[in-house]
Order: structure tokens, then sequence, then C-alpha cells
């Protein structure tokens, strides 16, 4: 699901329900040499990255970041085509893998040093397990916010929404099915900890609900180390509908990693 169908509205009103929520203004992005946008939040602990969804920009993490830069180093950013990055240079479909290039290119040049805790939602899901399965020594764990998957069945979960000729989320949902069939084709997910995040309210059939938990317990199950985490009271956007939920796995994946944080509480983050 990474648009998305019915089950999700258009992209446009998750916006509008992040400002109805009180998630602040973002600060004026940096941009690395490839003029990309992005943003550095915490000084300490280990390199938390974060990949949106479909069309989306660094905003949408706005209810997570700030609260675990308080013991992690955030990494918020704009893929290329979206928010204040720069237009991509041709409309020929996003493919996974390139977009993971881009992102180990950007944390290379800004200076976030691995290993990676990657927290990847929706469409960013498929993006994030292309960089795990392509750099694994870089990645300590994976977190899924109700993300695509190269387990969906195809056809089954793709975008109903109308999408613009020539718009970045043309660009990307034309690159979903040649990218999940090439995660499929080429290396393993590597054996870290993986969070699955499963929302339970797309406003869809019972037997597609159901079906999409199959797909994510499925996904979980890619990592010896996985497991699916069912969010119940949440749409497809997990992060502004449960964001304690979210920011609670990043802090399980980075235990599980290995990792020890001082400065943040694993209970009871205070909602804004």
């Amino acid at each position: 699901m990474h648009a998305r169908p019915l089950l999700f509205l258009a992209l446009v009103p998750v916006f509008a329900l992040c400002a109805v929520r009180g998630v602040a203004e973002p600060v004026q992005p940096d941009r690395d040499e490839s003029q990309l946008a992005y943003r550095l939040q915490g000084h300490a602990g280990p390199t938390v990255v974060f990949e949106s969804g479909q069309g989306l920009g660094m905003a949408s993490w706005d209810r997570v970041g700030p609260r675990l830069a308080a013991c992690v180093r955030v990494v918020v950013y704009d893929r290329a085509g979206v928010g204040a990055s720069p237009a991509r240079p041709n409309n020929l479909p996003v493919m996974a893998d390139s977009v993971a290039d881009d992102l180990a290119r950007l944390l290379r040049m800004i200076g976030a040093a691995p290993p990676y805790i990657l927290v990847g939602h929706s469409l960013g899901g498929l993006y994030v397990q292309a960089f795990a399965r392509g750099n694994p020594k870089d990645v300590a764990a994976v977190v899924l916010v109700d993300a695509a998957s190269p387990l969906e069945p195809p056809g089954v979960f793709v975008s109903t929404a109308p999408l613009t000729p020539g718009s970045i989320s043309a660009a990307e949902e034309a690159g979903v099915a040649p990218s999940e069939a090439a995660l499929l084709s080429g290396p393993p997910f590597p054996p870290v900890p993986l969070i699955v995040l499963a929302a339970t309210n797309h406003d869809d059939t019972p037997q597609r609900e159901a079906l999409w938990r199959q797909v994510q317990s499925r996904t979980a199950a890619l990592s010896p180390r996985g497991h699916l985490e069912v969010v119940n009271h949440s749409g497809h956007f997990i992060q502004v509908d449960r964001p304690d939920v979210v920011y609670a796995a990043v802090l399980e994946a980075a235990r599980l990693s290995g990792v020890i944080l001082s400065g943040c509480s694993a209970s009871n983050p205070q909602e804004n």
C-alpha cells in the first residue's frame, strides 16, 4: 500500500491532518552537494534515517523525529523531485536501488556514519529495504511503517489515486513493480532486527485488510530477527495517527541492535 488505493486518500490531506494536530513548520533545510534537501537533528547516539512515502517529504516525520533527537542523530530528507529538493532530470520510473544509492551518497556527504537504523513509511519502506539489501554492513536495524513490500501480490495493492503525468508521484509509482521484482531477485535482506508496523484501518474490506496483514507478517519473516506489530486504531500514516508507536519501535530497534541510548524514554512519550 504505497500511496494508496481506496485505503489511502490523496496525499495532500495528510499534511492538512498534520497541521490540525499541531506539527511545527519545518526549519529551512540544508542541502548536500547534489542539492538534496535534508535536516540533521540531535548530536549523539546512532544515526536514524527516515524515508518518506510516495511523493512525500521530510515533514511527514515531524511528530517523531524531533522527539528522538534527544538520544539519536536524526536524518530526514527530500528525495529528488520531492519537497525542497530539485526536480529529477527525467520522468523515467524511480527505481528503489537508485533511491538507495542517492541516500547512501547523501549520508556520506553529510558525514552521517553507519551503522544506520532505517525507518521507512509506505513506499519509503521499499526504498529502505533496497538500501539494507545493498548495504548490509551499514545497517543496524530496520523499522517498516505500513510499508510496501516485494512480497505483495502483483497488482493488488496499487495506487488508484489519479496521478499527474510527469509528476514525481507518477514516476515513483511506475517504479514500484520493477523495483519489487529486482528486490526479489537480488541480495537477501540482512539478518538485522526488523520491526514491521502494520496499520489496521485503511477503510478497505476485511478481506483486503487481512491480506495486507499477511503480507506484513511475511515481510517481517525476511529477517530471522524480525517481528510484526499490528497497530490498532491507526490508518496508513501511523507516524501521524500513532507517533508514540513509531517512536517506541525505533528505540526497540536500537535496543535489539545492541545500542544503549540515554535521553529518551521508552514509555509514554509525550504527545504533541
